[in-house]
C-alpha cells in the first residue's frame, strides 16, 4: 500500500542520433540508447515529499541521479536536505504539471528515468452508493483515487515518454504500484481499480515503446513503514492488532522500510536491469505469494528465536 501522498516515475538520456536509436532498440548486440552513468541523467520523482518517494529520492540521489521531485505542498525539505535537486510544487492529477517536471530535469541532465509514486489510499463501499447521506462524499472519495492514482500515473507516463522521444533516446519508468493490484481487501474497489491499471499501463508502455529502448515496470509493495501507515496504526481500534496483523501477514514476519522499496526502484531504473520491462514486482515479503495464515515449525522457530 503506498503512502496516499506519494507518487515515481523513470526517465531518458541522449547522444545518440535517429539511425543509433533505431539500431539499438532492434538489435541485442547494440547497447541500449541511453546515457552514460546516474551521474550524467536526470530522474522525476512524483510525491518525492515524504514515505516511499522521500525514500526514492534520497536512494537515487546517493545513487548520483539528478533527482527533480514532483510535490504537491511546499515545505518537505527535499531540497533543503539534499535529496532533490529541484522540486515542482504542483497537483499530479495535472497533466502540464509532468510536463514541467520533465522540463525542469531536462534543463539540468538528459532525462533517463521516471517514477510515478503519488498516490491516496481510501475506502469506497461501493453499497454506500446506495445511501443517500453517504453517496455524494463516496463518489468524490473515487474520483479523487481515479483522478490521482490513475490519471496522475498516465500523465506522468506520458510526460516521460514525450521527453524521451523528443530526445530520441530510451529511458525507464517505474510506477509505485500495490499488492492491491493483484489481491483485494474489503472496500478498497476503487483503489483497486487504479492499482490493477497501473500495472497495465507499465505493460502498454513496455509494448508500445519497447523497440525505441523505452522500459516501465511496477514495484508492488505490500505494507511498508510511512508516516501515513503509522498513523493508520494509530487511528486503528486495536492499534497493537492493526500493527500485528500487518506484520505477520507476510511470511518474512514484518512490515516493510521504506528503503527497501526504494531500493527495487533503483534496480528497475538502472541499466543492471536493462532486459526488464513490462513487469510487475512485488515487494511484500511473499505476501501474495502465500496462503494466509502459515503452520509454523515449532523447531525451527526455537533455532531461530521465534516466539510468535
Amino acid at each position: 500500500m503506498t503512502d496516499p501522498t506519494s507518487t515515481p516515475g523513470a526517465g531518458s538520456a541522449v547522444g545518440h542520433d535517429d539511425e543509433q536509436g533505431r539500431v539499438s532498440a532492434q538489435n541485442p548486440t547494440e547497447q541500449a540508447p541511453v546515457p552514460g552513468p546516474a551521474a550524467t541523467r536526470s530522474v522525476v520523482v512524483t510525491g518525492s515529499g515524504k514515505g516511499i518517494g522521500r525514500a526514492i529520492a534520497a536512494r537515487l540521489t546517493a545513487d548520483g541521479w539528478t533527482v527533480v521531485g514532483l510535490e504537491r505542498s511546499a515545505g518537505s525539505g527535499t531540497v533543503e536536505e539534499g535529496l532533490c535537486a529541484a522540486v515542482v510544487l504542483a497537483d499530479s492529477r495535472d497533466r502540464e504539471s509532468h510536463r514541467e517536471a520533465a522540463r525542469v530535469a531536462r534543463a539540468l541532465a538528459p532525462l533517463a528515468g521516471w517514477v510515478n509514486n503519488a498516490g491516496i489510499t481510501r475506502t469506497t463501499p461501493l453499497h454506500a452508493l446506495g445511501d443517500p447521506a453517504r453517496a455524494e462524499e463516496i463518489e468524490r472519495t473515487a474520483r479523487d483515487v481515479v483522478e490521482i492514482n490513475g490519471l496522475g500515473y498516465l500523465w506522468g507516463a506520458a510526460a516521460a515518454v514525450e521527453a524521451f522521444t523528443d530526445q530520441v533516446s530510451g529511458g525507464s519508468i517505474v510506477n509505485v504500484g500495490s499488492i492491491h493490484g493483484r489481491s483485494s481487501f474489503v472496500d478498497h474497489a476503487a483503489y483497486e481499480l487504479t492499482k490493477g491499471g497501473i500495472d497495465a499501463l507499465a505493460r502498454s508502455v513496455a509494448v508500445t515503446y519497447g523497440r525505441y529502448g523505452i522500459r516501465a515496470n511496477t514495484v508492488a509493495p505490500g505494507g511498508v513503514r510511512t508516516p501515513h501507515l503509522d498513523a493508520q496504526i494509530a487511528n486503528a481500534v486495536d492499534p497493537e492488532a492493526e500493527e500485528r496483523g500487518l506484520a505477520e501477514g507476510p511470511p518474512l514476519g514484518r512490515i516493510a522500510e521504506s528503503a527497501e522499496i526504494a531500493a527495487v526502484v533503483a534496480f528497475l531504473l538502472s541499466d543492471e536491469s536493462s532486459y526488464v520491462s513490462g513487469q510487475s514486482i512485488a515487494a511484500d515479503g511473499a505476501w501474495t505469494a502465500s496462503f494466509g495464515t502459515l503452520p509454523h515449525d515449532a523447531g525451527l522457530d526455537a533455532r531461530y528465536g521465534i516466539d510468535r
